[in-house]
């Protein structure tokens, strides 16, 4: 069992939602709340809260740091919870991300891991906050960077004095980093498969379509869902020996082997070993080859896991 808090940017990109909706259908996971972060977090508050509503979850969402310590200019889609409605009945508790953060992992140290799917402007300032912080968290998993000396990731543009803050502390830190995400996809046939796939699935796809629409796409690339996998079902990846991460003010990120370092890579080519056999702990997720460029089963395994979400949380 993992005790995870999850601390995210969700309602731009669609692949937070679709994180969120792993982690609530997962029997491996007790989410103690999610935290929010960058622009309007009171909105992605309410977007998380509606989320785990519409799968009859009770859980707890504070809204966290809205400006990146950096302080360079928020970026926003313009999309945030345009698809969704009646977004003002919910609202976040009164206590800061910030302060969630501190107390539940000072009060439970070495025993909950935090995912953090966004820009780290929270996470940063937990650790500034409280020293401990650092230590006293079991493992951090990140979904950013880019170490191919040439490119920024966005997370780590958004507030790039953050990220370094994280990534040269001592925490023990799993990241899955931009290129990695970036082979696979979910097409426009299996993102259909959504739609029908119990209460949640209908949201889920209109977010999609509210991302994928606007660029022209008809696809969509679940680079945060890889990282929860990960989590859950570490026994389909690979990863590095530890290493070190260091990061400019821009963002521009370099994974260099260390052993004393502490930071380790999410390696997806370990995946061309397990091609169509199942993941038990997900649903039956049958993995394809690495050169198709997606997961068929990762939306097959979402829609089980959708469904047993209405199954086990029946809708009053």
């Amino acid at each position: 069992m993992h005790t995870i808090i999850l601390d995210t940017d969700i309602g731009s990109d669609v692949d937070d939602a679709l994180a969120l909706a792993m982690l609530l259908g997962s029997d491996s996971i007790d989410l103690l709340g999610i935290t929010t972060v960058y622009g309007d977090t009171k909105l992605r508050a309410q977007i998380a809260a509606h989320l785990c509503h519409l799968a009859n979850k009770s859980i707890q969402v504070f809204a966290g740091l809205e400006e990146p310590l950096s302080g360079r200019e928020v970026w926003i889609s313009g999309s945030e919870g345009k698809a969704l409605s009646n977004l003002n009945q919910y609202a976040p508790e009164r206590k800061s991300a910030v302060d969630f953060l501190v107390e539940t992992v000072s009060q439970n140290p070495g025993q909950i891991e935090v995912i953090a799917i966004g820009p780290l402007s929270n996470i940063a300032s937990a650790i500034q906050q409280e020293e401990s912080f650092a230590t006293n968290v079991k493992q951090l998993w990140i979904m950013g960077g880019d170490f191919t000396k040439d490119k920024i990731e966005h997370n780590f543009k958004c507030d790039a004095a953050a990220a370094k803050i994280v990534l040269e502390s001592n925490m023990s830190i799993t990241i899955l980093d931009l290129p990695s995400s970036q082979k696979t996809i979910i097409k426009k046939d299996e993102i259909e498969k959504i739609k029908s796939s119990g209460k949640l699935g209908p949201t889920l796809h209109a977010e999609i379509l509210n991302w994928i629409q606007p660029r022209e796409q008809d696809w969509t690339t679940p680079h945060d869902p890889i990282a929860v996998l990960a989590m859950i079902a570490p026994e389909f990846f690979d990863f590095s020996e530890n290493g070190s991460v260091k990061i400019d003010e821009n963002g521009l990120s370099e994974w260099r082997l260390n052993k004393d370092g502490n930071v380790k890579k999410i390696i997806m080519e370990g995946l061309k070993e397990f091609v169509g056999k199942q993941i038990e702990t997900y649903n039956k997720l049958k993995v394809r080859t690495q050169e198709e460029k997606y997961f068929q089963g990762m939306v097959d395994g979402l829609k089980e896991v959708l469904e047993q979400i209405e199954k086990t949380n029946p809708s009053n």
